[in-house]
């Protein structure tokens, strides 16, 4: 393999155009695009034109196929993922997957499956391992600045992503939690541990939505005893500005990060408190440099591609509770 990567962009939507190529052309010497595809030709053209990239296509396995591509990024809707994923595994691709992993288990472990089984790297963009603000607090827990992690409260709450269909289907985007909801839900299991049982409510709540459910809050029980409520939306009105909220309480102490702040994340300890806005890089940066390392000098990142699985298997344990309207126990795989 060369030492420099050639990658090729399996997509070519919203998260492309916003933050993965500018980190890409930031690693450009680490890392070279020679191909896009999007299934509308016209926008894979445009899109290679207007960041110089020579090949474009509307055929994903022309691009995975070529001998010139060590690495895929892939970031197609959620029911796609598997046969991409397990094409470029098949095919000796390092893979850089969006989040969700699959909509299913049985589809997320085969995708790992088949990237072990092929010996190719396999990172699926869990963003808030990589987002300073969300690491700094991990940090801070692990340090035992609030003592023990007690109880949590995340929310991420969004008007409805009306920019494409697929969202508007459980069958294609998963729903809400699947969708938006994982990000908190894949950060408390990094921060908190594994999960042991949870109780949801929720349901459709826009009129854009055609059976996935936009609107859902969750009350989740850890093995080590914390607990957390999570609150995941499309159902804010249109002109609303995407808000997200975290905050740990622990036997010491408070955390909490809130993107309507500037210093983002704060400490309560007693009678005092302190906010610190961490000057770190981007995050969507941050994650790309660490696939790349992962790949080019064997640094693992904070993730393994089965932790991306079990933060599925726990948003689908909450879909399950807000169907069925009971508690759900987890059994971790």
């Amino acid at each position: 393999m060369a030492d420099k990567l050639r990658m090729a962009l399996v997509g070519a939507g919203m998260i492309v155009r916003e933050a993965h190529i500018k980190s890409l052309k930031r690693l450009s010497d680490r890392v070279e695009v020679v191909a896009v595809y999007s299934r509308r030709l016209e926008v894979a053209k445009n899109f290679a034109k207007e960041h110089g990239i020579p090949l474009y296509t509307d055929n994903w396995r022309e691009v995975i196929g070529r001998s010139d591509v060590d690495v895929v990024l892939i970031a197609t809707p959620n029911y796609t993922h598997k046969p991409i994923a397990v094409e470029a595994a098949k095919s000796g691709k390092h893979i850089f997957l969006e989040k969700p992993i699959a909509l299913s288990i049985e589809d997320g472990e085969a995708i790992v499956k088949e990237a072990e089984s092929h010996g190719v790297k396999l990172l699926v963009g869990h963003c808030l391992r990589f987002w300073p603000e969300y690491v700094r607090i991990k940090k801070a827990v692990e340090n035992g600045v609030i003592g023990e992690p007690r109880v949590a409260r995340a929310y991420r709450l969004s008007s409805f992503p009306r920019w494409t269909q697929w969202h508007r289907y459980k069958e294609f985007s998963g729903g809400v939690v699947i969708d938006l909801g994982i990000h908190d839900l894949d950060y408390l299991r990094w921060v908190l541990g594994e999960p042991v049982e949870v109780y949801a409510v929720g349901g459709i709540r826009t009129r854009y939505s055609v059976d996935a459910i936009d609107y859902a809050m969750a009350i989740i029980k850890f093995r080590d005893g914390a607990i957390a409520y999570v609150e995941s939306s499309w159902a804010m009105p249109e002109n609303f500005r995407f808000y997200t909220y975290l905050e740990i309480t622990g036997t010491k102490g408070l955390l909490t990060v809130d993107n309507n702040t500037t210093a983002t994340v704060t400490t309560y300890i007693d009678d005092s408190f302190w906010s610190f806005a961490p000057v770190d890089d981007n995050a969507y940066y941050l994650e790309m440099k660490a696939f790349l390392d992962w790949i080019q000098h064997d640094v693992k990142p904070p993730l393994e591609p089965r932790d991306a699985v079990e933060s599925l298997r726990l948003a689908l344990a909450i879909v399950k509770s807000i169907e069925r309207g009971e508690v759900v126990k987890i059994a971790v795989g």
